[in-house]
């Protein structure tokens, strides 16, 4: 009985200590750095650089998605500390009491890089040329492409965007930029110098040629040209220059311009001629006075001796002009 009554008392002494044992709280994420570390992408974050424990998958991947700082540069590297890992975490609003950090120093941060060599620009700035440049193979020579130099470039699919300068002929020094992208994206560019020669026939004077003189076959000829060489205006077909005059005097051996040679004028001003006026129904004619001279097919200035009214005609021949109906 006494026994009995001792261990009741026993019981309600210690009753109120289990009854207030507090529980025992949730053990904190442990966070342990590493010493270095590989990173491919622009920005480090705490799951780069760190072991993360954590009971609850969400908590872990929301602690690993925590940013760091901006990666170093392409085969580069940097180091980040611990203290720069709490103030992270903090600026994040995540409770200290939540979690544990251990550091034995520094992470050293190693940024993984590829490379591209001067001979893979190269060859896509050669391969554009010859796929885009407006003249025909047989045409065209390209001189080598002298460009060395060598680009680091983070990890990913690698490609080109090559562009030729805005209003270019594609002829003699020509420079092409290139873009350097990395999955699609634009990360680095460049100039590459290029010299393209443009090889074609043009009509050269076989002979001198005097002011108003006519052109004949005889005094012209065709020779292959490097077209850089050549003035913009060149007359490429012997048909573009026969039957017309010389306007002014031409040394042998000189590339024959457009402004260089004209129709030889079938009317002169102060001519009257024939002006035709007329449809598929009717046809009217009249007479006008030539303003100026003219060859065949040009477009000259007329004036209408009675009324006094000017107008354009086209000239037919010698004596007829014609007007539009």
């Amino acid at each position: 009985m006494v026994v009995r009554r001792m261990a009741k008392t026993l019981f309600l002494l210690l009753l109120p200590a289990f009854a207030w044992t507090p529980a025992i709280a949730a053990p904190p994420i442990q966070i342990m750095l590493r010493s270095e570390v590989l990173v491919d992408g622009d920005t480090i974050t705490l799951g780069d650089i760190a072991d993360i424990r954590a009971a609850d998958p969400k908590q872990h991947k929301a602690f690993a998605a925590v940013e760091m700082e901006q990666a170093p540069l392409p085969g580069q590297s940097g180091f980040i500390h611990s203290h720069q890992v709490l103030t992270r975490l903090k600026n994040n609003r995540i409770d200290p009491a939540r979690f544990s950090l251990q550091a034995a120093g520094p992470v050293k941060v190693v940024r993984r890089f590829a490379t591209v060599t001067g001979e893979q620009i190269r060859i896509a700035v050669l391969q554009f040329i010859q796929t885009q440049a407006p003249w025909r193979p047989n045409q065209m020579k390209i001189r080598p492409i002298r460009y060395s130099q060598g680009h680091t470039l983070p990890t990913g699919q690698v490609g080109f965007k090559v562009r030729p300068p805005k209003h270019s002929d594609w002829l003699g020094s020509v420079p092409f930029k290139v873009s350097i992208l990395v999955d699609g994206r634009p990360v680095d560019s460049t100039v590459v110098p290029t010299y393209i020669e443009v090889w074609q026939d043009v009509v050269v004077a076989a002979k001198p040629l005097g002011r108003n003189q006519p052109i004949s076959a005889a005094d012209i000829k065709l020779e292959r040209m490097n077209m850089a060489r050549v003035p913009v205006s060149a007359i490429l077909r012997k048909d573009q220059v026969l039957g017309r005059r010389a306007n002014r005097a031409i040394a042998v051996n000189s590339v024959l311009r457009t402004d260089q040679v004209e129709m030889p004028p079938l009317i002169r001003r102060g001519d009257v001629v024939q002006v035709v006026a007329e449809s598929k129904v009717l046809r009217v004619t009249t007479r006008a006075v030539a303003q100026e001279n003219g060859g065949r097919g040009e477009v000259v200035r007329m004036l209408n001796p009675r009324s006094k009214r000017k107008f354009h005609a086209t000239v037919v021949d010698e004596q007829t002009v014609q007007v539009a109906f």
